[in-house]
């Protein structure tokens, strides 16, 4: 980590147990659908490598983005909704290609992972589906990860800080350049700091949310997102 930009915060997630009751700020039950707002338009943190080739490219959405239609492995969307089971699949093939047999995206020893748990990841870089992260050049770019346990996949508002929310969700960011090389920059990650996320909608096709991000961070990705499910 360099020096040379001291306005970088560097917030450690803190790994705490997920809360057995649901914090709604407000919101009520929804069968899986709700009606459209009147305006319309989230990896496990412990098993992230420190900084593993993902998926890049520019999609053009500055903390907002939407996209119809199902999502497919290789297509860069502003944002894509998977279970862990699935981002576990990611992770055992990733780490299959660097040759590492050994890494696995299990629990080991620890307290099994709810399977159903719901990943919302997003990033002004893209995120796909065939990707279980996004590497993130220098420029002052994003990519976040909310994972919200089952009793957390309803329509309502989210206090971000919420332990159950907190224990898995992660952001990171970079900062401007400091020579021509793509990552001598200042880096930061960590949990969300305070803020909300409103799921909108959500069914079995695709996940309707609005994300308020404070001011903790250099940049804000803030806005109202669809992400459509994986396959």
């Amino acid at each position: 980590m360099t020096t040379k930009n001291a306005s970088m915060l560097l917030i450690l997630a803190p790994l705490l147990l997920a809360a057995c009751d649901v914090s709604f700020i407000e919101g009520a039950m929804n069968d899986g659908g709700a009606s459209d707002p009147a305006d319309p338009p989230g990896e496990s943190g412990s098993n992230d490598p420190a900084d593993p080739p993902g998926e890049s490219g520019s999609i053009d959405t500055a903390g907002s983005g939407s996209s119809g239609g199902d999502a497919e492995p290789g297509d860069a969307l502003p944002a894509v909704a998977l279970t862990r089971a699935q981002m576990e699949v990611l992770w055992d093939r990733y780490w299959e290609s660097q040759g590492d047999v050994g890494g696995s995206s299990g629990s080991g020893g620890g307290p099994a992972l709810d399977p159903d748990d719901l990943f919302l990841r997003a990033s002004d870089l893209g995120v796909s589906c065939g990707s279980p992260t996004t590497h993130l050049t220098c420029g002052g770019h994003w990519a976040l990860s909310i994972v919200l346990p089952s009793a957390y996949q309803q329509v309502g508002v989210y206090d971000l800080e919420d332990p159950a929310l907190v224990s898995y969700s992660h952001m990171s960011e970079t900062g401007e350049p400091y020579s021509p090389r793509p990552d001598d920059c200042a880096w930061g990650g960590g949990s969300f700091g305070p803020g909300t996320l409103e799921i909108l909608s959500i069914d079995e096709a695709e996940v309707r949310f609005r994300l308020s991000v404070g001011s903790l961070w250099e940049t804000d990705p803030s806005g109202e997102y669809t992400a459509p499910r994986c396959p």
